[in-house]
């Protein structure tokens, strides 16, 4: 068992250096004949092992071919079992081929996203994903059968200050086999205003009204609740609050008014009266 013998072991290859989200491998030896000059103790403790030895190939990740020197990898192999003296191969080199995958870009989409603020807070503009495009790799023939990529369905409570969270996107690319994403992530920035709570008096317009007739409505104008946010308090609001002609004509005297126009860092609440007469005078 002391005395030095050669032994043919195969070693498993593991290709790392490559960017595996936007290249595949196509073609590369994965188990390696390897000639082992060890002691037939060391043989023995080898053979009795569950694993064949492994060793790492790093290859270059910007090339869809290459080739690496076997003799590269005879002092990984002989560093992976105490005692083995000398390793050779009838083999010289190791060549790879990469594929690079197909691509499609996709803008991460927040439809299953609630934002919760604390009270008399609100969003004050839209919030901004970052990164705005996320892509995915893989197969065409898979790559477009997916239509979209959202932000996985979550909720966000208790939120009183502008500030960045990180989300994790809806795995949708697991479904389809060899896709992977440029990320699985994205940070979402809700950016946050404190709102203060005004009333309007606003007149009410009929919408659509026939040039030979008169509308009157009663009350004339509508008192609107919002919120404000704080910093556009010194601002005049443009308000609109309409009923529709077509609307008396098929439903009566009785209309809910409506709010037609508003800037966008006000949050309408509530219009009162919930209902005005229309009376039609021709």
């Amino acid at each position: 068992m002391s005395e030095p013998m050669e032994y043919t072991v195969p070693v498993k290859i593991r290709y790392v250096g490559y960017d595996t989200v936007k290249y595949a491998l196509a073609s590369a030896d994965t188990v390696l004949p390897m000639h082992i000059g060890s002691s037939g103790y060391v043989a023995f403790l080898m053979g009795m092992r569950e694993a064949s030895p492994e060793v790492e190939v790093r290859i270059n990740g910007s090339s869809v071919q290459c080739a690496v020197g076997v003799d590269s990898l005879y002092s990984a192999v002989g560093k992976s079992v105490a005692g083995i003296k000398e390793v050779s191969c009838n083999i010289d080199s190791l060549r790879v081929t990469l594929v690079e995958r197909a691509s499609k870009s996709f803008c991460p989409t927040l439809d299953g996203v609630s934002f919760e603020f604390s009270e008399r807070y609100g969003l004050y503009g839209q919030p901004v994903v970052t990164p705005a495009e996320v892509v995915l790799y893989g197969p065409e023939e898979a790559l477009s059968k997916i239509s979209s990529l959202p932000v996985a369905k979550t909720t966000v409570s208790g939120i009183g200050m502008s500030q960045t969270f990180t989300l994790p996107l809806e795995p949708v690319w697991e479904q389809y086999g060899d896709v992977r994403p440029s990320c699985t992530e994205v940070q979402v920035y809700v950016p946050v205003e404190t709102f203060v709570e005004r009333t309007y008096k606003v007149p009410i317009k009929v919408a659509g009204a026939d040039s030979t007739v008169a509308v009157h409505v009663y009350p004339p104008e509508a008192t609107l609740h919002v919120w404000v946010a704080q910093r556009d308090l010194y601002r005049e609001p443009e308000l609109t609050v309409t009923v529709n002609y077509s609307d008396i004509l098929a439903n009566g005297q009785h209309i809910e008014p409506q709010l037609t126009e508003f800037p966008s860092f006000m949050r309408p609440r509530a219009i009162e009266p919930a209902e005005v007469q229309c009376v039609i005078i021709k």
